[in-house]
């Protein structure tokens, strides 16, 4: 898994490539604690190259949220496939976490 982070607009946007399984979560997990820990502004998760999201990679999205919540700032998922937009729906995460279509709505809804 690739993983990259620009700043747009007051907004770090992490923008992973690839699984998020079992074999690639960890080194997501390990990738937001060296990068974004503590998180100092907003944070957005572009899941638009995400292929396919498995329960470990639900778990660690679930971390980033209560990381960025702990120090009270906004965390969201923009652009998912539809795959994984069905998945962050089906288990619950949608209602957590605001998921938008593009990453301009993101920006916008702050």
């Amino acid at each position: 898994m690739d993983i990259s982070m620009y700043e747009k607009e007051g907004f770090k946007v992490i923008a992973p490539l690839g699984r998020i399984d079992s074999m690639t979560s960890i080194d997501l997990g390990d990738w937001v604690e060296q990068n974004v820990n503590p998180p100092t502004c907003n944070v957005i998760l572009d899941c638009s190259e995400v292929e396919y999201v498995s329960s470990a990679g639900l778990r660690v999205i679930l971390n980033v949220m209560k990381l960025m919540k702990k120090h009270e700032y906004l965390f969201s998922i923009c652009k998912p496939q539809e795959h994984v937009r069905e998945l962050l729906d089906i288990s619950g995460f949608a209602s957590l976490i605001p998921v938008y279509g593009s990453l301009e709505d993101c920006i916008a809804k702050k």
